[in-house]
């Protein structure tokens, strides 16, 4: 008996270690996800409001006739400074950049893309970066849409 309890001595300690090491990967996971999410939604959010706001910007000539139809510059410009008010309240760890504002009839395009880098796997050596890309699409006037 006394054999068998000497041969188990240290084997509570290796599943310490082994559940240790599992628990932390998944904590690493959880936080980095959590910031990807965090980021990818900042995206989203930044391009809908930039685009919501372009769209409001309409040539006012051809509003009084019926015609929906943005002011291109000021649409595009509008949408522009919107998302530059709404970077300056980005996280440190994440950097958005405005890739594209183009409009077209009554319609505006914002695109915005994300980058960050992994906070556990910075630390652990991997030089990785995730980058997310949002795009967003308003219209003003009445839409055939559902």
């Amino acid at each position: 008996m006394n054999n068998y309890r000497k041969r188990e001595n240290g084997q509570a300690s290796l599943v310490f270690i082994a559940s240790l090491v599992i628990i932390m990967a998944a904590f690493a996971l959880l936080v980095d996800g959590g910031r990807y999410l965090v980021m990818r939604n900042r995206a989203r959010m930044m391009a809908d409001a930039s685009a919501l706001s372009g769209a409001g910007m309409l040539d006012v000539e051809k509003a009084q006739e019926g015609d929906f139809v943005l002011d291109r510059d000021l649409a595009e410009e509008y949408a522009e400074t919107v998302y530059y008010q709404n970077y300056l309240d980005k996280p440190d760890w994440a950097d958005y950049q405005l890739q594209e504002v183009r409009s077209s009839g009554n319609e505006i395009w914002v695109t915005i893309a994300g980058t960050s880098t992994p906070l556990f796997g910075s630390n652990l050596g991997l030089n990785y970066s995730v980058t997310i890309v949002s795009s967003a699409r308003a219209a003003s006037g009445i839409s055939s849409e559902r």
